[in-house]
């Protein structure tokens, strides 16, 4: 790995560490359904300034993007992510560990889901290490700060590891197929239409473009998801950039027991360092 790729590795790692602190206070002092609005509303700014560069992995294969259908993976994904970062802030507001922790068990369940039916070849250790990670997710809610959850919040933690995984099976289909750009393009549109389906305001639009904490969060959320993806196709192997989006979980817990509260600082190094050491044989598949 280059001097470049690791600094990319690490912004990356940075905008993944930062995204749920941003997030925090919308989720505090908003309804959940606006963090999804602003979401959508600033990917699709993003794909439209971006337009002039990307566009064309849209336009210079049209017709057989359009007819074909894996697209319609990005259509169910933009639908489902209505669904996701709501839950996902709702948890967000109880326990922001649990809003990260919930991608590594997510992540084993798609690639479990990949094993099983498109035949990604996991190895018998990988598939040991799948179902360490599902007992490591129990225990959280046992032992880990996912305990603190209310009824409705260890629900919707388990809806968002079930929603979390299907992407991770959509992206590993529609991506190939259909392209990264279209990919993304078509899921967002479909968010935004889903927000628009449920109803956005005028003061929810002068909030997503005049409240600096929700200026602040959707520009790094639609910044980091364009760095990822980019990054992914063109900069680094998919693997190297997985693992720096899981490195950021344990940090993101460290700083939550130190500045939330959540568990103490050796029962979230814990949980997320053993999630990460369960994660990395599967990333680097």
């Amino acid at each position: 790995m280059t001097f470049f790729q690791l600094s990319i590795g690490l912004i990356i790692l940075f905008s993944m560490v930062v995204r749920p602190f941003l997030y925090k206070p919308c989720a505090q002092y908003f309804p959940a359904e606006l963090s999804v609005a602003f979401t959508s509303v600033w990917l699709m700014a993003g794909l439209a300034v971006s337009w002039p560069v990307f566009g064309h992995l849209l336009t210079d294969d049209f017709k057989a993007i359009m007819t074909s259908p894996y697209l319609l993976f990005s259509l169910l994904k933009g639908v489902l992510l209505w669904f996701m970062i709501k839950l996902q802030q709702l948890v967000n507001r109880e326990s922001t560990s649990s809003s990260v922790f919930f991608g590594f068990v997510a992540m084993a369940l798609g690639s479990l889901v990949n094993n099983i039916f498109f035949k990604e070849g996991l190895l018998p250790f990988q598939l040991g290490c799948i179902s360490m990670l599902g007992l490591l997710g129990l225990f959280f809610v046992l032992r880990g700060d996912a305990r603190r959850l209310s009824l409705a919040g260890k629900i919707n933690f388990v809806a968002i590891i079930v929603l979390g995984a299907s992407f991770s099976v959509f992206d590993h289909l529609a991506i190939p197929e259909v392209g990264w750009y279209p990919h993304l393009l078509f899921s967002s549109l479909f968010m935004y239409l889903a927000c628009l389906f449920r109803g956005i305001s005028k003061q929810d639009y002068r909030n997503i473009f005049c409240n600096r904490q929700v200026v602040a969060a959707g520009i790094v959320y639609t910044a980091s998801e364009f760095l990822i993806i980019y990054t992914s196709v063109n900069l680094l192997p998919v693997s190297f950039v997985a693992m720096f989006m899981r490195l950021a979980a344990p940090v993101v817990m460290l700083v939550s027991a130190v500045r939330y509260h959540e568990q103490s600082v050796k029962n979230q190094l814990v949980f997320g360092l053993l999630a990460l050491l369960f994660a990395l044989p599967l990333i680097f598949v």
